[in-house]
């Protein structure tokens, strides 16, 4: 409740202020009409208008939903927060200056409950950006029951007169009674009991809790680019029901993983030209297959290497691997280009284990023939024959190069379609999009 009026500050005061000039012109009146403490009542109702302000005014920071009220934490658990002790304290005040000027403990402790309640119904039935709650009620309650005590300990010390008679206590307890008796069915009829506590640790069971998601990334990110890695922009995205993808933005690169089988996706270094190192194209190789071994050991494992530089034999390399299983190219993908000074700038992986495929049928030639079927006038020829998903299931496909036959050497006009190996008809294949992206590195 007060932590939520923080939204509010920058009208609080002046609002404190013309709410205790409003209550407080005519209460000092009745008071001295009275020959009352006109002292005593402008220190009340400034109290009063305390917490009417506090807890009433329209404010940005609450969570409360119209309709509900939170059920809370069981016992005086809620006392473990700061916000339920500031809480008590709200109403301590007021009620020690309502006993003073009163003199009827009882019917205090029954106005202390009609107005809690109160404030908690206003909060849950309109929409204040404040959150109605029961444990605001027992604090605030508490609270002012704090305050009747001190109240009467006052009195009683200071005057000997006992606050109680048989008449007050009467008038007192039918007055907590009759209170009672009528917020309980509002709160009941009119509000939805809501325990957002379980609905939190529900969710966060569900959709998992991000620091230790986080905490591990900011490792891998020093670890990928040293110590003097910063962390920036973080993303902690679910691709599918416990799998999530996350990405973190530091000032020496970008490093893209998986989670919860925390695996790398993407690795880009914010430097990703050549460092004119001395390395002979050997010792590259051994520098990527260093962080092929150390980050990606079991994706390598049964997979042929490729290593190739990247333009005219010269410069950065890049090294490929890639899973056969009887001639067919698994989906598992990994790239990694590295410098001539030994440094890995890019890497890309797609993690995916090696599906079951029904036997091939449809050879080379068949498939040549059957593309230029489909596709009149073109020159076909087979590129590879691997794995991809179609309809929901893994296929063998060829990926079946197309030319024109009268301008073959026209790279625009170029093209390609995958033939399944089993049916020898034309599919088209999905994106493993997140679950399993392969990203091709840059060069520059």
């Amino acid at each position: 409740m007060i932590e939520a009026s923080v939204g509010a500050l920058p009208g609080l005061i002046p609002a404190f202020l013309i709410c205790a000039a409003v209550m407080g012109v005519p209460a000092a009146l009745i008071a001295k009409a009275k020959g009352r403490s006109i002292g005593l009542s402008l220190l009340l109702t400034t109290a009063l208008a305390g917490v009417l302000v506090v807890t009433m005014m329209p404010g940005i920071a609450g969570t409360g939903q119209v309709g509900s009220c939170d059920t809370g934490l069981p016992g005086l658990a809620f006392l473990a927060s700061e916000s339920a002790q500031l809480n008590v304290l709200l109403f301590v005040p007021l009620s020690f200056l309502a006993v003073l000027f009163f003199r009827r403990p009882l019917l205090v402790l029954a106005a202390t409950l009609a107005l809690t309640c109160g404030i908690e119904l206003v909060q849950g039935w309109l929409g204040l950006g404040r959150a109605c709650s029961y444990d605001d009620v027992k604090a605030n309650f508490l609270g002012g029951v704090i305050g009747i005590a001190l109240g009467c300990l006052y009195v009683w010390g200071r005057q000997s007169e006992f606050p109680f008679t048989r008449k007050r206590a009467a008038w007192g307890i039918g007055a907590v009674i009759a209170v009672a008796a009528v917020v309980t069915p509002l709160f009941h009829f009119t509000l939805t009991s809501v325990n957002y506590e379980e609905l939190h640790h529900r969710a966060q069971a569900k959709f998992g809790d991000s620091t230790e998601k986080l905490e591990w990334l900011a490792k891998t990110a020093k670890d990928l680019y040293g110590a003097q890695a910063e962390l920036g922009q973080t993303e902690v995205r679910m691709v599918q029901d416990g799998h999530w993808r996350l990405r973190a933005e530091t000032n020496r690169g970008t490093v893209v993983a998986t989670w919860p089988d925390r695996k790398l996706v993407e690795v880009e270094s914010a430097d990703n030209h050549d460092d004119n190192g001395a390395l002979s194209a050997a010792q590259m190789k051994e520098s990527a297959e260093r962080f092929a071994q150390k980050w990606f050991a079991a994706d390598t494992k049964g997979a042929q290497a490729d290593f190739r530089p990247l333009r005219r034999n010269q410069g950065m390399h890049i090294l490929s691997y890639r899973r056969y299983s009887q001639n067919v190219m698994m989906p598992m993908r990994l790239d990694i280009i590295v410098t001539t000074a030994g440094r890995v700038t890019n890497a890309a992986a797609r993690s995916v284990p090696d599906p079951a495929l029904p036997p091939a049928t449809v050879s080379n030639t068949a498939a040549k023939q059957r593309a230029e079927h489909e596709a009149t006038g073109m020159q076909a020829e087979p590129v590879s024959l691997m794995a991809q998903r179609v309809g929901g299931s893994w296929r063998p496909v060829w990926l079946i190069g197309l030319k024109p036959k009268s301008d073959p050497h026209n790279p625009d006009k170029k093209s390609s379609i995958f033939l399944d190996v089993v049916t020898g008809k034309k599919v088209t294949p999905e994106t493993l999009g997140d679950a399993g992206s392969s990203v091709s590195p840059s060069s520059s």
